[in-house]
């Protein structure tokens, strides 16, 4: 997040994670975002999509960047 523009930063919604579960298998991928089961390319909120799960990081897509969470 530190590495986005001001105004991007700033626009970037709040994302409250409370469970992640990665799987080898993409299909067995999830995380639970602002109380909603989300799946690799689902969106959370405007403009926010949640692009790829792994072991330990979440990536989301937002306004042409991509923003790095850790999934703990």
């Amino acid at each position: 997040m530190r590495d986005l523009p001001d105004g991007v930063r700033a626009q970037f919604p709040a994302l409250q994670v409370s469970g992640v579960t990665y799987s080898s298998n993409p299909l067995y991928r999830m995380a639970i975002v602002n109380g909603q089961v989300l799946h690799e390319g689902d969106s959370a909120a405007q403009g926010v999509v949640l692009e790829g799960i792994g072991p330990e990081r979440l990536v989301w897509k937002f306004r042409g960047y991509r923003v790095a969470q850790p999934a703990r």
